[in-house]
């Protein structure tokens, strides 16, 4: 350790996990003892999601390795997510054997983030893994906490995280409460005037603002289109009576979400592909509501005091601030939640003045630090009670 720096592998799969591991990235590659290894794959190759590898490169990365998991082609359901991870454990190994990693970096609950887990346990190396321990109620739950145990090096985001971990039977000695990293961008970034980052995308910054964005639930793929559609329908409405403007961007491409993509396209309302994370952050700052199912409206929407209308079981169980407010997939439910978010003025006060439960201070250093002094525990896990 003295005569080289140690080589952290990150393996992204998604926006979504890239704008959590952005900060850390960054950091590490300012270390004087650490060294940057980065393997892009996923949704970051797909030309219709934004092919967001661009973007990766763009903020300074160099990329070691890429390799497709899923094509245009794909089928819409979970055969097509089980046959991307699929072609992750099968890249994998020759990716990480050429690197050598010291330590693989996992995401939080990407089929990619558990390949490359499972991969790293299997060829003796150790795993870092973030935003374990959370409870969410979906697809993205499993996958989470099967990475927590593929993992030596465990970075939660909440003290009840850190709790759920220690009781899947991790070492209390190699988990570490740091908070969400998402976070620590929204502390480091530039904002614009509302006039500014509205104009860049085509609203009008004199209206009220609302994002939407809303995922498949894997686990009730055939309510699919009729739960966005009722989302849809709240939406248009409040477009309609309160003359709101309304920027919807694109699904993430888990089962159903070319179903959901498609809905959107026909609706007639204002709809991305792709918002990089910074303008996201942007947008957020100066909205008044977000509507959908994303985990921004549970870890990020909270530092901005803005309400979020969570729709449906994809968040459920999750720990949140008290901007959020929890209604099932039905049209006039949402409106009611969307319309409280834009005109009580009590509420509104409310989430003015909420707390973020994921923050936790200055998560990048707290995880860069760990990382370069941390003495590895042993390859050979074992359960703790």
């Amino acid at each position: 350790m003295a005569n080289r720096k140690r080589k952290i592998c990150f393996v992204s799969e998604r926006r979504a996990d890239y704008s959590r591991l952005k900060p850390i990235m960054k950091a590490v590659q300012k270390s004087k003892k650490l060294e940057l290894q980065l393997v892009v794959t996923g949704a970051h190759l797909l030309k219709e999601l934004g092919e967001t590898r661009k973007v990766i490169k763009k903020d300074g990365f160099k990329i070691d390795a890429s390799f497709p998991m899923f094509s245009k082609n794909d089928s819409d359901d979970g055969v097509s997510m089980v046959k991307a991870m699929s072609k992750a454990l099968a890249v994998l190994p020759d990716i990480f054997s050429k690197l050598k990693p010291d330590i693989i970096f996992s995401g939080f609950d990407l089929g990619a983030n558990l390949a490359a887990a499972i991969t790293g346990m299997h060829m003796n190396t150790h795993v870092a893994h973030i935003q374990g321990g959370e409870v969410s109620g979906t697809i993205d739950e499993v996958l989470r906490h099967a990475s927590t145990k593929f993992a030596h090096i465990h970075f939660a985001a909440t003290a009840k995280s850190v709790e759920r971990i220690i009781k899947l039977g991790e070492n209390p000695k190699y988990v570490f409460n740091v908070g969400s990293p998402s976070l620590d961008t929204i502390r480091n970034i530039k904002y614009y005037p509302k006039s500014q980052i509205t104009k860049k995308y085509g609203l009008n910054p004199d209206e009220k603002l609302l994002i939407f964005l809303q995922h498949p639930v894997t686990s009730e793929i055939d309510q699919v289109v009729s739960q966005i559609n009722q989302s849809i329908m709240a939406i248009r409405k409040t477009i309609k009576v309160h003359n709101v403007s309304a920027l919807a961007i694109y699904s993430n491409n888990d089962a159903g979400g070319k179903r959901i993509i498609y809905q959107l396209k026909k609706s007639g309302i204002k709809v991305v592909p792709h918002i990089v994370y910074e303008d996201f952050l942007r947008l957020m700052k100066v909205a008044d509501v977000l509507v959908g199912n994303s985990s921004a409206g549970i870890h990020e929407a909270p530092s901005f005091g803005l309400p979020a209308v969570n729709i449906g079981s994809r968040q459920q169980f999750r720990e949140r601030g008290v901007n959020v407010m929890d209604v099932k997939n039905n049209n006039q439910a949402i409106l009611k939640a969307i319309e409280k978010s834009l005109f009580d003025k009590k509420f509104i006060r409310k989430v003015k003045k909420g707390k973020n439960p994921y923050d936790n201070g200055d998560t990048t250093k707290k995880v860069i630090r760990i990382l370069e002094n941390i003495t590895l525990p042993p390859i050979q896990k074992v359960i703790t009670y």
